[in-house]
């Protein structure tokens, strides 16, 4: 089943000038098979369609499918949401369809999914080498916890452990909110001053 743009399985989303996911289409309830699929042109050690089988018969499972009208298949997200937490597991963006910021809207789609369930911490795990999805997450206001040594075995390195919690994240963004306003106003009342002299 796949909704458009504007409006999710759990709700309307608020419209936004120039959206970037119009047209997307989301599907909240992506197939095993479909799964594997996807995560086989995503990563070059993919997960199994056994994998992706097991886990969607644990009812704390989530499987997103982000799809364009067009294009078809995009790119994926997959998650165990666990009231008041949500732990990401898998997430993948088909490779002709990155550098559009599809991932970091599919975050931002997370975090709606995460609010509606009272479930205001996020939590992940990344391959310390992994630089660009350490970067999106850092984007998307994630932060470090502590790093897990040698948990990755192919290819070995450490993983990232990240978490963000929602509530915090939001009084962040408040106040810079209310700092560029100062900020504007300040600026304002300099200009006005000027003019009158």
């Amino acid at each position: 089943v796949f909704f458009d743009g504007e409006t999710t399985l759990f709700g309307p989303m608020k419209k936004a000038k120039k959206s970037l996911m119009n047209p997307y289409l989301w599907n909240y309830r992506a197939e095993p098979e479909r799964l594997a699929e996807m995560d086989q042109e995503c990563f070059r050690i993919p997960w199994k369609f056994d994998s992706y089988l097991e886990l969607s018969k644990q009812k704390i499972f989530q499987a997103w499918e982000l799809a364009h009208p067009e294009k078809g298949s995009c790119g994926f997200l997959v998650f165990y949401l666990i009231p008041p937490e949500i732990q990401i597991l898998r997430m993948g963006v088909l490779p002709e369809n990155r550098r559009e910021g599809l991932a970091l809207e599919m975050l931002k789609e997370l975090d709606q999914k995460a609010i509606l369930n009272q479930s205001h911490t996020l939590w992940l795990d990344v391959h310390v080498e992994n630089t660009p999805a350490l970067g999106l997450y850092q984007k998307s206001g994630y932060k470090e916890i502590y790093r897990r040594k040698g948990y990755y075995q192919n290819p070995p390195g450490d993983a990232v452990l990240m978490k963000k919690n929602l509530q915090e994240a939001a009084g962040a963004s408040t106040d810079e909110d209310e700092r560029d306003g100062r900020t504007k106003a300040a600026a304002t009342i300099k200009h006005a001053a000027k003019a009158n002299t």
